[in-house]
């Protein structure tokens, strides 16, 4: 698996908890309040809503399959990203996107402009069209508890993905105190990626950015 396409999944994945985005504006919420509500799958649509109108959050994700990945993503809205590998394949490289520019600094190395349009990474508001929520399925509250010390509502799901048709199988964990997504696994029943975790810090500031003129 190329660079490229890591990065790739690894966007894809953070845009999971995100996955309604815009699609699902004008659709019912869930409770809001702390305690699920007796719909579920509307609970999910409300913790996207607010989770779109985050400025910023950060992302730290540990992918198991072909490749490891341990990568961190910082985002800021619209098309700001920065993306830090952790551990596992590419450890130590750093990718930044702002807008249709890239950089990439490899591991102990210095920034540099990479050739091309970055408008091919997946932007967090358009990486998931009306199609994602047709296949949203099995949604259920599986009960409480606690990520970091914090209490959270936790439900499963089953979708498959937009690009490839990869079918997955998904757990999130929202903040009874926010509203928001705090944690998601992921489970890939086909492809390179096999499982994803992702473990979500909504409250530090974020700033992007360009490494270099």
């Amino acid at each position: 698996m190329n660079r490229l396409a890591i990065v790739m999944l690894i966007l894809s994945s953070a845009a999971l908890s995100c996955k309604l985005l815009d699609s699902i504006k004008g659709v019912g919420g869930g409770s809001g309040s702390g305690v699920a509500s007796s719909d579920p799958r509307a609970d999910i649509i409300s913790a996207s809503r607010k989770f779109i109108d985050l400025k910023s959050f950060s992302a730290k994700m540990e992918g198991v399959g072909q490749t490891e990945i341990k990568s961190q993503v910082d985002y800021v809205a619209p098309d700001r990203y920065h993306v830090m590998y952790l551990g596992g394949t590419g450890a130590g490289m750093e990718l930044i996107y702002i807008g249709s520019n890239s950089y990439m600094k490899p591991s102990g190395g210095k920034w540099s402009k990479m050739p091309g349009d970055a408008k091919s990474i997946p932007n967090l508001r358009d990486s998931f069209t009306e199609e994602g929520l047709k296949t949203l399925t099995d949604v259920k509250y599986e009960g409480d508890e606690s990520v970091d010390g914090k209490p959270a509502l936790v439900y499963s799901y089953k979708n498959q993905t937009i690009v490839g048709n990869f079918p997955f199988a998904s757990k999130i964990w929202i903040g009874k105190n926010t509203g928001l997504p705090m944690k998601i696994f992921v489970e890939y029943s086909n492809g390179a990626l096999k499982n994803m975790t992702v473990n979500y810090d909504t409250e530090s500031p974020v700033t992007i950015e360009a490494p270099i003129n």
